[in-house]
């Protein structure tokens, strides 16, 4: 009987210890299962909200994309993952590196090599003395080549590849389907997608001095001696047309078709959309649907 006894005592003990007492887990939330039903969830937010009775737009365009910067997700998407040729939309990566190995004030004298270099027109002069930020006003303005490659031959002669930098710049951003051959996107055989350039135009919106450039419907660019004036008109044609840009770039070449970036504040939010349209023959007035679509399929409050 006592032998009886004490196999009951030990068993209920035994089994009242398995019961009640807490496991060692991993301390890595990744592998504790308990800690997944105590830990409060992530706060999500849901806004922008879309309106499902809106019907999509409809885009000449090849491919586009409309990004929310501030929940980080696409509100649009088409073909975002074709490569494409991006034509002038390459000088933003130009800018980029240009703005974060030079200083602006920095002289740069113009070489022949970036003279006519498009074989259409000729923006600067042999000769020809201008600073880093003028260079970059005739780039985001006019989208001139000529000053494109004046930088790329400034960066040579500071012993930096300025290509090199700039497919560096793109792979550290996770542009992974992006390849520039040249400073200013004459060269077709260059390409990128609209979602990897979604990844370039918000790094490079920590820069607003070159966004700022791209507002300014024209300027006066003088070289540093003063006998050389260039006045100059920006290319983007919904500059006041459409409310609230933060800035843009246009791009085209006879491969590339229309190409075109802009950047636009959501009213009375602390966001942005970023749009970009690829392959298209009729830039503008895709862009112009895009975001006029998209401020009425959308609420942000």
């Amino acid at each position: 009987m006592t032998i009886v006894v004490a196999i009951l005592v030990l068993a209920n003990a035994y089994f009242f210890i398995t019961i009640y007492r807490t496991p060692v887990k991993d301390s890595n939330p990744v592998f504790n299962d308990s800690q997944a039903f105590i830990l409060p969830p992530n706060p999500v937010s849901y806004l922008p909200v879309l309106d499902t009775s809106m019907e999509e737009v409809v885009l000449n365009a090849k491919s586009a994309i409309l990004y929310d910067l501030k929940s980080d997700r696409n509100l649009f998407e088409k073909n975002i993952k074709e490569r494409l040729p991006i034509a002038s939309l390459t000088k933003v990566m130009n800018a980029v590196v240009v703005w974060e190995k030079f200083s602006p004030n920095e002289i740069v004298t113009i070489k022949s090599s970036a003279v006519g270099v498009d074989g259409q027109r000729k923006d600067l002069y042999v000769g020809e003395t201008l600073s880093v930020h003028d260079l970059m006003q005739m780039m985001f303005i006019e989208s001139s080549n000529d000053a494109a490659y004046a930088l790329r031959d400034y960066a040579t002669s500071k012993s930096i590849d300025l290509m090199a930098e700039m497919n560096t710049k793109a792979l550290s951003l996770g542009m992974n389907d992006t390849h520039f051959v040249d400073p200013a996107g004459l060269d077709d055989t260059g390409y990128s997608t609209a979602r990897d350039l979604v990844k370039g135009v918000a790094y490079a919106l920590r820069y607003d001095a070159i966004w700022s450039l791209s507002r300014e419907t024209s300027a006066t660019v003088v070289s540093t001696d003063g006998k050389i004036t260039h006045e100059i008109k920006n290319t983007d044609q919904l500059l006041g047309v459409l409310s609230d840009i933060v800035g843009g770039k246009t791009g085209y070449t006879d491969s590339a078709l229309g190409c075109m970036i802009l950047i636009v504040d959501v009213p009375n939010q602390k966001d942005r959309i970023i749009a970009i349209v690829l392959g298209s023959n009729d830039r503008f007035g895709d862009m112009k649907n895009l975001i006029s679509w998209a401020k009425r399929a959308y609420r942000w409050q």
